[in-house]
């Protein structure tokens, strides 16, 4: 009994252990075998994660070895190996033959939502096999087995083939094959007529071809509740976890923390299958096996040397040996036992005084000794603000998941009195009001019966944990809802998840969208991320196209995301659809430039294209000209039809105008019925004066409006530049003007040129 309360101990210790101690020792690197129960490759693909989880967590590379039995054994006899993991009945071999230092952990496997750290054999046959119904059937059949040594796919079938009457060593011929994917395979092929394999390895073959289910039929098939996989056996512990002698403590210690550190949603965990590491299991049930079959490591029988002196007394001596020894033994119990339970209890107090994670334990559901560190963690000065107070008066009145603390903890202490070990998590309410999540386990330390329990209670503060889940779920909570499109790439720019603004503004689902690159500008393309990494973001406004093919205007920002070494791991962008917002700039930005009415450009962007216009003469030396140009008799036809039919011939005049003058010349109304004309890349004025006579034509020619023709004329006047002095365009447009009002003044409907001296009307 106090052997298995210091296992107990150590263990828990263990997986409490901090995981930044220093080692004793400097190691580079560490060799962990694995069983090569499937083909190479896929058993690299499913545990290649787990040891660069390893790795990662005691700080010390772990390289993955994926051997057979034979390499295993002969790996382990030259210590190439620093950590092992294989079938129970192999690991039995393997601890006969030389000195282990005892299981490190038990592995969990996961099916689906059920977990489970137990195994057995499956006994099949090809389907259609109606010879072959039964275990009595498979007497005188040729049986494909991946080894020997291996418990579910060879030794539990044997197990219950035997215990079922049929001595299968002696009438079955076994095939050998190495793996149990190749006792599926020979199976299938005709070449076995039953094939052994371990619980679970047809379920994920099952994975990989749906049709296998169909193709095989399994004999004596189990209904184990609870259990995930297709079984014809009793069940076993799962495979085992050791470290070989030559490793050193800490390594191991921290080894078996980041073991039992695993949940079942780790990387490393979903690429196993399985929901990770339990406390060692009880492998009598595997040592009981292999006695009853005579097999490796219990096949020899113990040669005994024997004398004529044994032969004749042997009754005598085992007698008298036995008598003896059970007298030394009990005089040594009873002289010792109290002392060592004196000693082991002392031993335990100052294990659990002196140890860095908090560690209390109870007797009548009260605490009744206490660490420091539990004490730090509930933010008390004294252990005595502990001592004689049950867990519920550290708690809130409820639990997260609604249940009062009390009630739930009174349950919790009954299953542990009857003997189980109760882990879960808990939340404590600190002196300052505060609360604090631990990982709380609770295990007895007494034997059965004795009148005065005790339970020893050990906690894991796990407040950044759920701290971190909660800003995760928040973190996920907005992916979904925003109304932004958000995506999230992987380190190449392949799109891996969308969320769904994303999907109603490209149009593409998500199932398409992702493994595509992500609404890019046309110019840069993929480049984006580069300029990403060089300045820590990318932030613009380009034209895209919908899954449909309609164009819209987005707004990104892409961000990098970086690990802990400092790698980019991911991009994460953020855009929305801009096409409203542009539209509206877009109309404002008419409204400021052009002729609401006219449609064409206002006094403002006229003055703008003027001094683009001046400055280009300038540089390329060619004359341009600008021209005033005033209708006559407006006000008139205004008057008698009225402002719409006044708007009405506006817009015909402006229209024929703009119809006389080339693409590069600007024409512009200033206001009322005064409009502008730039000419660029003047010749000479003969060439002004003709294309100012075709205006005067094309503003004469009568109008339809108001159910009337009507007439209008114009005056106009023209200037030049560069002139000998050196002016702006409200000068020329002035010089214009003036030239206009002489052309009013004598006559109308003609055109005058600006004369240097001559003014316009006061």
């Amino acid at each position: 009994m106090k052997r298995a309360i210091m296992v107990f101990l150590i263990v828990t210790l263990a997986s409490l252990a901090p995981p930044c101690l220093a080692l004793a020792k400097t190691v580079s690197s560490l060799k962990l075998g694995i069983l090569a129960y499937r083909p190479d490759s896929i058993v690299v693909n499913r545990y290649q994660p787990l040891a660069d989880y390893l790795s990662g967590r005691i700080g010390i590379p772990i390289q993955l070895e994926v051997l057979t039995q034979e390499e295993m054994n002969s790996a382990l006899a030259a210590n190439q190996l620093d950590f092992f993991m294989t079938n129970p009945s192999h690991f039995l071999v393997i601890r006969s033959e030389r000195s282990l230092t005892g299981v490190l952990a038990t592995l969990v496997r996961k099916e689906g939502e059920t977990a489970t750290s137990s195994l057995g054999g499956v006994i099949f046959t090809e389907a259609g096999r109606n010879d072959i119904q039964t275990l009595a059937d498979v007497a005188g059949k040729t049986v494909a087995t991946p080894g020997m040594d291996y418990l579910g796919g060879f030794l539990a079938p044997l197990f219950e083939l035997e215990n079922a009457g049929v001595d299968a060593r002696r009438e079955n011929r076994f095939k050998l094959v190495g793996t149990h994917d190749r006792v599926v395979r020979a199976v299938l092929a005709g070449d076995a007529d039953v094939g052994f394999v371990r619980s679970g390895i047809l379920e994920q073959l099952e994975a990989e071809d749906p049709t296998l289910a169909d193709r095989i039929h399994v004999v004596n098939r189990q209904d184990l509740r609870g259990f995930p996989f297709v079984v014809s056996t009793r069940l076993y512990p799962e495979w085992p976890m050791a470290a070989l002698p030559h490793v050193d403590d800490e390594i191991v210690r921290r080894f078996a923390s980041a073991l039992f550190s695993i949940e079942d949603t780790y990387p490393a965990a979903l690429a196993a299958g399985i929901a990770g590491f339990s406390p060692p299991a009880d492998y009598h049930s595997v040592e009981a096996l292999a006695r009853s079959l005579r097999v490796a490591p219990y096949d020899q029988v113990p040669r005994v040397a024997w004398t004529e002196v044994f032969e004749q007394y042997r009754i005598w001596i085992i007698t008298v040996s036995v008598l003896l020894l059970m007298l030394v033994m009990t005089a040594l119990w009873l002289g010792r036992k109290k002392r060592q339970l004196g000693k082991e209890q002392k031993r335990l107090r100052r294990l659990i005084l002196s140890w860095p994670q908090p560690m209390l334990t109870l007797s009548d559901s009260v605490f009744m000794d206490s660490n420091r560190a539990a004490v730090d963690l509930l933010q008390f000065s004294s252990p005595l603000s502990l001592i004689g107070k049950d867990i519920a008066a550290f708690s809130p009145r409820l639990q997260p998941d609604g249940s009062l603390s009390s009630a739930k903890l009174a349950t919790l202490l009954d299953h542990v009195r009857d003997g189980a070990v109760e882990q879960l998590e808990w939340l404590f309410r600190r002196s300052d009001g505060s609360q604090v999540w631990v990982d709380m386990t609770l295990a007895p330390i007494h034997e059965p019966g004795e009148g005065e329990p005790f339970i020893l209670c050990s906690w894991y503060d796990i407040t950044d944990r759920k701290e971190s889940e909660q800003r995760q779920r928040l973190a996920a909570s907005v992916f979904e809802h925003a109304r932004e499109a958000i995506f999230i790439t992987d380190s190449r720019g392949m799109v891996i998840d969308v969320n769904d603004a994303y999907t109603e503004i490209t149009g593409w689902v998500r199932s398409r969208a992702i493994g595509r690159l992500p609404p890019l500008p046309l110019d840069e393309g993929t480049a984006v991320f580069s300029s990403c990494l060089q300045q820590g973001f990318w932030r613009g406004e380009f034209a895209s196209k919908r899954q449909g093919g309609q164009r819209y205007m987005a707004a990104l920002t892409i961000s990098p995301v970086r690990d802990d070494n400092g790698s980019v791991t991911h991009f994460v962008g953020l855009f929305s659809d801009i096409s409203k917002l542009k539209a509206q700039e877009e109309k404002l930005r008419t409204m400021a430039h052009y002729d609401v009415l006219t449609q064409l450009p206002n006094r403002v962007l006229f003055a703008e294209r003027l001094q683009q216009a001046m400055a280009q003469a300038r540089r390329q030396d060619y004359r341009l000209a600008v021209v005033y140009i005033d209708l006559d008799e407006f006000k008139p036809v205004n008057d008698a039809f009225g402002h719409q039919a006044g708007d009405e011939l506006l817009v015909d005049v402006a229209t024929r105008m703009r119809a006389e003058l080339r693409e590069e010349d600007t024409l512009a109304r200033l206001g009322g019925d005064e409009f502008a004309a730039l000419v660029v890349n003047v010749g000479d004025t003969a060439a002004l004066e003709a294309l100012l006579d075709r205006l005067l034509q094309a503003i004469a020619k009568p109008t339809w409006v108001a159910s009337h023709s009507v007439r209008v004329s114009a005056s106009m006047g023209y200037t030049y530049y560069p002139q000998p002095e050196e002016l702006d365009g409200d000068q020329l447009l002035r010089q214009a003007d003036q030239a206009m009002y002489r052309a009013k003044q004598t006559g109308r409907n003609r055109y005058c040129a600006f004369r240097v001296g001559e003014s316009g009307p006061e």
